[in-house]
């Protein structure tokens, strides 16, 4: 007979959203006191290229106003309670922290026309894909039900979903999202790649276990 979750860990996939919520709070409410902070902390290639490479760390808790900070926080949350059985503390934090390396990578390398950046949307696309990849990929059991079969119909679904979306971003058709700033498009594509390699490690792993 299966145990039932404890309370805690019930509401474990909260903590790490909580902290990284606090963060961008605090952050944003520094930066709209006072502009310096955005001028030290946000991802700005030519103070990158100067040897300042704590930013291609903190830029990711930077935003550019109040809707942008709230669109992210909210943003993380829903992702992480979707794939709270998927993706606890741990590989929450994993999946965040390879999205915005993937993230920092493509734009350096391949993106030499970005400046500047800041949001935690890139590696909010990675913690994404790393759960729908997660569903898709789902080690099989011999007793397989209609629920491991619904979750990886809906793995599939949600990652055709997202290529979707990145795809009318990069054709410029994404009429959502210039509303009050603009968004650096290929953080989402190179943070959903750094989350679906993730969450395709994560499976080969559970699967030889």
């Amino acid at each position: 007979m299966r145990a039932r979750p404890t309370r805690r860990a019930r509401f474990e996939w909260l903590v790490l959203p909580l902290l990284l919520g606090i963060g961008c709070a605090v952050l944003y409410w520094m930066a709209a006191s006072n502009d310096r902070w955005h001028e030290a902390l946000d991802y700005r290639r030519s103070d990158i290229a100067r040897g300042e490479l704590w930013r291609l760390m903190t830029a990711h808790l930077m935003h550019v106003n109040a809707e942008h900070a709230v669109l992210d926080v909210a943003g993380l949350f829903l992702v992480a309670w979707i794939f709270s059985r998927e993706l606890a503390t741990k590989r929450q934090a994993f999946a965040l922290a390879i999205g915005a390396a993937f993230v920092d990578f493509g734009l350096w390398f391949f993106h030499p026309e970005v400046e500047r950046y800041v949001g935690l949307s890139g590696a909010l696309h990675a913690l994404f894909a790393a759960g729908a990849m997660g569903w898709l990929l789902a080690k099989s059991s011999t007793d397989a039900g209609s629920a491991e079969r619904t979750r990886r119909t809906w793995g599939a679904a949600l990652l055709i979903g997202l290529v979707a979306k990145l795809v009318l971003e990069d054709a410029g058709d994404a009429f959502w999202l210039h509303a009050r700033f603009d968004v650096v498009t290929a953080a989402h594509r190179w943070g959903s790649a750094g989350g679906a390699l993730y969450g395709v490690v994560v499976a080969c792993m559970r699967r030889r276990a």
